[in-house]
């Protein structure tokens, strides 16, 4: 692979994350995944933790295509939002779960999420009428998903189901 770009070097750390979790992500491996030399890839990423920046805004940039492909299916945001989330929880190869841990190790990491999360409370706020309750349900399915890329909550527990819909049913009478 000669021409390497941002993207697809983006996708090789994030199977290296996967395959062999964050601990083990240097440039070294992700160089090697794609096929760059070290120096080829310092060219695009000069430190890890540009890489780790890259990996989070490129899975913020998948999660607004996904919650935009709902709202073009007719959900409204709320359901689209939580859809997206529940989708997120399903992700058993362990990129949540390396992504948190690479956070946790540099917490200035979040500042694109938090962005994002203040961006997306703003909209809430100007598309319904009972925010708070928007919010509240976002923050719901979001503990859930932490729970579930935690580990204390199992993704066969039949209430996690039962939840989802009770959640998105909620969210409908929002609309």
């Amino acid at each position: 692979m000669s021409r390497v770009d941002k993207a697809a070097i983006v996708r090789a750390a994030e199977e290296v994350v996967r395959d062999r979790g964050a601990h083990k992500l240097t440039l070294d491996a992700v160089a090697a995944q794609c096929g760059l030399s070290k120096g080829g890839l310092i060219h695009h990423f000069r430190t890890k933790q540009s890489l780790l920046k890259a990996m989070l805004e490129a899975a913020i940039a998948r999660e607004d295509g996904s919650v935009s492909a709902y709202v073009s299916l007719g959900d409204s945001l709320l359901v689209s939002r939580l859809k997206c989330i529940f989708e997120l929880m399903e992700d058993d190869e362990g990129l949540p779960r390396s992504l948190i841990a690479a956070v946790a190790e540099d917490p200035a990491l979040l500042e694109p999420v938090k962005d994002k999360e203040v961006q997306r409370r703003r909209n809430i706020c100007d598309v319904y009428s009972d925010p708070e309750m928007a919010e509240l349900l976002i923050l719901a399915a979001q503990g859930m998903f932490l729970g579930r890329v935690l580990g204390v909550v199992e993704p066969e527990d039949p209430i996690i189901e039962r939840l989802q819909g009770r959640l998105l049913a909620l969210s409908a009478d929002l609309a």
